[in-house]
């Protein structure tokens, strides 16, 4: 199987990553909540990736490491977790369910006033956002769109987010690390995070990076202030109840080593892959609805075909993609394809120069039997 997903999960695993899985299945313990060795080995393990991430993140000791399930529940975390009612929110129609949905809700409770930019060719327009901005007391962006694969320049955005006082809060789930990430630098408040994908960890890590107050998603045992029927805030535990997948973020702590250590190298392979890519689609007529990419993200349609037509062709001759909304309805709305979804390929560090051949061939194949 040609796996052209990597948006959605990396198909690509380091032998870390793999070895920490293996360990934890042989030697599991729930991190803090026991003096044996090997609850203590989880626990060093845990704070060892925290501060790893901070580093590589150029985070201060002014941010926490949340460690989450995965990305959805960190932005649910930092999203309902800052809000006390009435505050004024910005996003844009490039986001993802998990921005979206948290913020439409908190909407319809009548707890924030939303205002949604609208993009341009995918793209948010730094002069829109700065005047939509002005008034704003939280601003939600992802680094990159999981559909077109447009990215934002977080660095110019953390200037307009400081200028106007507003809290930003980054989805770094199509971004992280392809994109450089400067908590601090870039006065970034909150970023959420998946484990499983850019970083090459495992699916059910993902985290928090915060230097915001807020209020616990979930609530229940922590390993700490146990005397307490009530939920401590006190140290980052608190809003990390129940049992930690030690395993997991031990597997991400080493996917996100590898990661830092060969993202030079990553992101010149896929600058190069994905310009063949786009090339070849542009050249058999495919309509584009990615210009460019750097995170190796592409969405496109054939004529008028539904999408998930194309994605089963697609599979019938052992590539997998993605095709249909993507979570992502506003994204769609301002594309036209509500109806028709879009085929989104998503190259990883595996992908190969034989591999887009072999992709573009077969989509040559199928445009002409069609």
């Amino acid at each position: 199987m040609l796996y052209l997903d990597n948006a959605a999960t990396s198909r690509y695993k380091p032998q870390a990553v793999i070895d920490c899985i293996n360990y934890d299945l042989r030697h599991s313990a729930n991190s803090g909540r026991g003096a044996y060795p090997d609850a203590i080995d989880a626990g060093l393990k845990i704070e060892a990736c925290r501060e790893y991430l901070k580093s590589v993140l150029h985070a201060d000791d002014s941010y926490n490491v949340i460690f989450t399930k995965n990305c959805t529940e960190a932005l649910n975390l930092g999203i309902f977790g800052i809000i006390k009612g009435g505050e004024r929110v910005l996003t844009s129609t490039n986001e993802h369910n998990s921005v979206l949905r948290p913020l439409y809700e908190l909407e319809r409770r009548g707890r924030i006033s939303l205002t949604v930019l609208d993009t341009h060719g995918g793209k948010i327009n730094l002069s829109e956002l700065k005047e939509a901005a002005s008034n704003k007391d939280i601003i939600v962006l992802g680094g990159a769109c999981n559909v077109t694969g447009a990215t934002l320049d977080l660095q110019e955005v953390g200037k307009i987010s400081k200028e106007v006082g507003a809290t930003l809060i980054v989805d770094g789930a199509q971004s992280v690390p392809i994109l450089d990430t400067d908590m601090e630098g870039f006065g970034i408040d909150m970023l959420a995070c998946a484990g499983h994908k850019g970083l090459h960890g495992v699916q059910g890590t993902g985290f928090l990076m915060t230097r915001k107050q807020i209020t616990p998603l979930l609530y229940g045992g922590t390993g700490s202030y146990s005397s307490s029927v009530y939920q401590p805030t006190e140290s980052v535990d608190g809003f990390e109840a129940g049992t930690l997948f030690a395993g997991g973020i031990a597997a991400l702590h080493q996917g996100a080593k590898w990661s830092y250590e060969h993202i030079d190298v990553t992101r010149k392979h896929l600058a190069k892959l994905t310009k063949t890519a786009l090339y070849n689609l542009k050249m058999i007529g495919a309509t584009m609805y990615t210009d460019e990419s750097v995170t190796g993200v592409i969405a496109f349609n054939i004529r008028d075909i539904d999408s998930a037509y194309i994605s089963e062709l697609l599979s019938d001759n052992g590539i997998a993609v993605r095709s249909g909304l993507h979570c992502a309805p506003l994204v769609h709305k301002a594309l036209g394809t509500t109806t028709q979804g879009a085929v989104r390929i998503s190259l990883g560090v595996e992908t190969t120069s034989k591999d887009i051949l072999y992709f573009s061939t077969v989509m040559e194949n199928i445009i002409r039997k069609l």
